[in-house]
């Protein structure tokens, strides 16, 4: 009779499925972390191959592996001393939110501007998409105002029209 109770409770039960969309945004988070903290701090642009699908794609146009490389690149060559700091990292599904802190100073040409020597701060916004282990696609938000403010040049407000 005991196995008989038994065998009916175990029959009665469902089995829960295994929910690894917590498991997914760690490994997701963890994936972003490597590439700001090899990528820029440690200015490792090979970890751009390991991490970035060929195909990448940032704010709608496919800029690839390459593009990618060349933007790191142009920050690093600007600001040597980049330092990119999380402030915050979230995670849901394949999207990865990151707000990030820059810090650098500027001893080599950056967006046209020569080296001035100052040292800037600026923050970000990067919403991520991680799908079969690699990062596809990202919105990049930044403060290119500020920091080029802070760099002294005179970014132009964009023109009204009239009316």
């Amino acid at each position: 009779m005991f196995w008989l109770a038994v065998l009916a409770i175990i029959a009665g039960c469902e089995r829960q499925p295994i929910d690894r969309t917590e498991d997914i945004g760690d490994e997701n988070k963890a994936l972003v972390r490597r590439w700001i903290e090899e990528g820029f701090n440690r200015q490792n642009l090979a970890v751009v191959d390991e991490l970035i699908a060929e195909q990448f794609s940032v704010n709608g146009q496919t800029i690839g592996r390459d593009g990618l490389r060349m933007s790191m690149s142009r920050h690093l060559m600007g600001f040597p001393d980049l330092r990119v700091t999380i402030d915050d990292i979230l995670a849901e599904g394949s999207k990865v939110g990151v707000w990030y802190t820059a810090e650098g100073t500027h001893r080599g040409e950056f967006e046209g501007i020569p080296a001035t020597g100052k040292r800037v701060k600026w923050s970000g916004f990067d919403l991520l998409t991680v799908e079969h282990g690699k990062i596809t696609q990202a919105r990049f938000i930044s403060d290119f105002f500020g920091l080029m403010t802070q760099l002294g040049a005179q970014p132009q407000s964009p023109e009204v029209a009239p009316r």
